[in-house]
């Protein structure tokens, strides 16, 4: 049987705490982009300015973002193999390195871990710099619902601490990912469209901005060696 999707599990007048809501967060339908870390927060979808994982060691994650800053991440699009958080320290462009092992006491590992047994829908948030093919290309965008399917500790890419992962699968029948396309800012088209989507808006920040500079510059040697 095939899982339907929870679009709003809380009742009418319920006291919950913003962000505190499974499911679709009211007023951001699926593909509502931000520029920002910070308009996340203010929306509600993701209750964290900094944590990557938001929810509770009773209820389970609320919402989670994808972003780049950990390089164990793969992003398969529907799959998504998730890197927990802790034991990392802030290195030079915004990424993270792992510097002593992770636990599973850490508020956010504890969340996701009990989204194992309770099958509660995710939101998932893709940030601009992570590197995957269905991120967007700035700001960060909610792409809908998934599952935590399981949970487990291996060591890390480097093969020096220990990390938590977790298996997300995407909930069927929601609306297809969005996927770059090879031109910088653009992205391919969607089934059943065959026009390529828009361009994004230009960059709001420096950070941003080397970032479209350096696609640029990938997307020119391309075409120099394919010509």
């Amino acid at each position: 049987m095939r899982e339907e999707i929870s679009i709003k599990e809380e009742s009418e007048g319920s006291t919950a705490k913003p962000g505190h809501h499974f499911g679709e967060y009211p007023g951001a339908p699926y593909g509502t982009t931000w520029e920002s870390r910070t308009e996340c927060f203010d929306a509600g979808v993701h209750h964290q300015m900094e944590p990557g994982i938001h929810g509770t060691k009773a209820d389970g994650a609320f919402s989670i973002v994808v972003s780049g800053q950990y390089p164990d991440d793969k992003d398969y699009g529907d799959t998504i193999l998730y890197t927990g958080s802790g034991g990392h320290k802030q290195i030079e462009g915004g990424m993270r390195e792992q510097v002593r092992n992770q636990n599973w006491s850490d508020s956010g590992n504890e969340a996701l871990l009990k989204s194992v047994s309770t099958r509660k829908p995710v939101r998932v948030i893709r940030g601009y710099e992570l590197d995957s093919e269905f991120a967007p290309w700035e700001g960060f965008r909610y792409d809908g619902l998934y599952i935590c399917k399981k949970a487990w500790t291996e060591k890390n890419r480097d093969g020096h601490y220990d990390i938590c992962r977790f298996t997300m699968e995407r909930i069927p029948g929601q609306p297809p990912l969005r996927r770059r396309s090879a031109i910088v800012g653009r992205y391919k088209s969607l089934p059943g469209s065959v026009a390529a989507q828009p361009p994004m808006p230009a960059p709001q920040n420096a950070r941003q901005r080397i970032r479209q500079q350096e696609l640029a510059e990938v997307n020119k040697m391309n075409s120099f060696l394919d010509s």
